[in-house]
């Protein structure tokens, strides 16, 4: 699919082409695991001296929006590599790089989420992008269930409904996150979390 300059309109080739795709970019840390340890050791001191702002949250702990404002080592990578994301997204959805007078304005909280602890239906609007890192996914689900999985919402409205056959452009795009797993979307993305009924903390930013 190419869209050049002089020409009319999309060019296509023959075949099957998603015509209005939503980006999701997927980025996983294979080292991680130390930065992970530090990151919760921050976000553990947190929740024990600050109070849920309660926000989509449904249960669990829910930081402060300003989690990327210190100056703690793993904070600032963990930054790092959000920043790199975002301008990945930014290139791949044919955007510009933010240049010298272009900023972004990035800020994060913590989630943890304990038994029964989930995520109500929301987006992130006015946000041009959204994101999660997970830290920790906490202890493994039962086989077969959606304990603690991001689920996407299609942002169509015409495949929510009507009978079948409409409903084979309603597949679900439910995600089972990783530590150092970190998904950047756009910021009007409907998602949710299943519930999560672990007993070890589950915690994301």
């Amino acid at each position: 699919m190419t869209s050049p300059d002089d020409r009319r309109g999309t060019v296509l080739e023959d075949g099957l082409h998603p015509a209005f795709p939503t980006p999701l970019l997927v980025k996983r840390y294979a080292d991680a695991a130390e930065l992970n340890e530090r990151l919760l050791e921050h976000i553990a001191a947190r929740e024990a001296n600050e109070a849920t702002m309660g926000l989509s949250n449904v249960g669990g702990w829910h930081s402060p929006t300003d989690l990327l404002d210190s100056p703690d080592p793993a904070i600032l990578e963990l930054r790092k590599r959000i920043s790199a994301c975002l301008q990945k997204m930014l290139v791949m959805t044919r955007h510009k790089k933010p240049t010298g007078d272009q900023t972004m304005r990035i800020s994060a909280w913590a989630n943890v989420a304990r038994a029964g602890a989930y995520n109500a239906i929301h987006n992130h609007t006015p946000a041009v992008f959204s994101g999660v890192y997970y830290v920790s996914v906490g202890d493994p689900p039962p086989e077969g269930s959606r304990d603690g999985l991001i689920e996407f919402v299609d942002p169509r409205p015409g495949p929510h409904g009507g009978p079948l056959p409409t409903h084979v452009f309603n597949a679900p795009l439910i995600v089972d996150p990783e530590p150092g797993m970190l998904l950047i979307f756009p910021g009007w993305l409907l998602h949710y979390v299943h519930p999560y009924r672990g007993t070890t903390p589950r915690v994301s930013v």
